[in-house]
């Protein structure tokens, strides 16, 4: 198994001997252990890695467990690994409330129980997993949440554009309409004018040829009016109370 695909822990202990043995203990093909002899190489390691644990020494000289671990939980890319303290110290109160303080989850005395170490060291690699799984199941729903507004927007766009054509459509046929409307009155008012010219002198049928003229002005100007109160803008609510277009106008 590469190493890119193996979940990593930290030991800390500034005896070699201990070190040896809690890998020998915790040694597994789907892990990567890695160890530091002191406080300020386990933060250097801190910085290139990620781990889903860190098994940590209280007693170490220089830098002590409780100083290293305030300090992996001030850096921002490991504020979050589960630390477990190992110790020879008593289980006085007052290191147990330091210790949980400074970001411990958990305290294991010396002599350990192996069984115990390896069963709690599962666990918290099979809670770093799942986290992961989490994470990636995450960052795909927000790719899946991307991909769908982009798509809902071309559907806006294409709506649109469809509603467009709609009223274009709709627009052409009024168009026909309205000349067809026109077309009769207009005939009737142009042919009136020109008998009117033919029959200028003659005062009876001048009257009825401009009362039929008139009539053809008014049945015209009302066609206008029709066409004048037309609202080109006018919306209705679908039945997802979403507004729509009224084409049918």
């Amino acid at each position: 198994m590469c190493n890119e695909s193996k979940t990593k822990i930290l030991i800390v202990d500034d005896r070699q001997d201990n070190l040896v043995s809690l890998v020998d203990l915790l040694e597994r093909p789907d892990l990567e252990i890695m160890t530091a002899d002191s406080g300020n190489k386990a933060l250097s390691l801190i910085l290139d890695h990620t781990f889903a644990l860190i098994l940590l020494d209280i007693q170490m000289p220089g830098m002590d467990g409780f100083e290293t671990a305030e300090i992996i939980q001030k850096n921002k890319k490991s504020r979050n690994t589960p630390i477990i303290f190992i110790t020879a110290i008593g289980r006085e109160d007052q290191y147990t409330a330091r210790g949980y303080e400074v970001g411990a989850v958990d305290f294991m005395y010396k002599p350990i129980h192996p069984y115990v170490l390896v069963s709690k060291v599962a666990i918290f690699i099979e809670l770093h997993r799942q986290r992961l799984v989490l994470e990636t199941t995450g960052m795909e729903l927000q790719k899946k949440v991307v991909e769908l507004e982009e798509a809902g927007r071309k559907i806006t766009e294409q709506q649109e554009e469809v509603v467009k054509k709609e009223r274009l459509k709709v627009l052409l046929q009024l168009a026909g309409t309205t000349a067809h409307e026109l077309n009769q009155p207009l005939m009737g008012l142009l042919g009136n004018i020109e008998l009117l010219e033919m029959n200028k002198n003659d005062p009876e049928k001048v009257l009825k040829h401009i009362s039929r003229i008139k009539e053809s002005g008014l049945r015209i100007s009302n066609i206008v009016k029709k066409i004048q109160a037309i609202s080109h803008d006018k919306l209705k609510l679908h039945d997802s109370q979403s507004p729509i277009i009224d084409i049918n106008q």
